[in-house]
């Protein structure tokens, strides 16, 4: 299958991670189980998206000096032989995917017989977190989670263009496609951009 992504791509982080990041961008040991897509690298092709990220980042942290963060990631090329998972649109098998994975809290636990390398679709919408946990507790299905998590906080039904976009990587096998070209850290009420100083010599 050939699959033609977009070149950049941004990750919603905080500052204090960015020498990690300059030295391995894929590191599946801190990838978090009960998300959307399961354990990866999550990315967007949405500056906009990824700085919302950030800040709710920065603001959940529990160190007061941390700063939002974008990574600008350049993709490549493409592996060979590799699993995708693509969802052009919301729909009910994207809400089971989603619904399976964020009930999937152990780490190395995945639902999924072969886990996709990459997954690219449309982001849920709302508290997802607190979605999940009443559909667990009333015993809801796929229908209904569906329901849920395309609404807005005030129960507007949106499109899949509104909810955004999310691209995973859930390999480690990604890591000599992908290049740092930089990050923005927000300061002073702006947007600060850095040139990865590395870059040039990755790959």
């Amino acid at each position: 299958m050939n699959i033609i992504t977009p070149q950049r791509l941004y990750h919603g982080t905080t500052d204090q991670y960015v020498p990690s990041f300059q030295n391995k961008l894929l590191n599946s040991q801190y990838w978090r189980p009960g998300r959307d897509f399961g354990e990866g690298f999550y990315t967007t092709i949405s500056t906009a998206q990824a700085r919302r990220w950030a800040h709710k980042i920065s603001r959940s942290s529990v160190l007061s000096q941390v700063r939002a963060c974008v990574l600008e990631i350049e993709l490549l090329a493409m592996p060979a032989d590799i699993e995708p998972r693509i969802f052009l649109s919301d729909s009910i098998a994207w809400a089971e995917f989603i619904m399976a994975h964020r009930n999937a809290d152990v780490k190395g636990q995945d639902p999924c017989t072969q886990h996709p390398d990459i997954i690219i679709g449309p982001m849920a919408d709302s508290d997802t977190g607190k979605i999940m946990q009443e559909a667990i507790q009333l015993n809801r299905d796929a229908q209904w989670f569906y329901d849920q998590i395309t609404r807005s906080m005030r129960g507007r039904r949106l499109d899949s263009l509104y909810l955004g976009n999310q691209v995973v990587f859930s390999s480690e096998k990604w890591e000599s496609f992908l290049r740092l070209v930089g990050y923005n850290i927000y300061i002073g009420g702006r947007w600060v951009y850095h040139e990865n100083a590395s870059a040039t010599e990755h790959l």
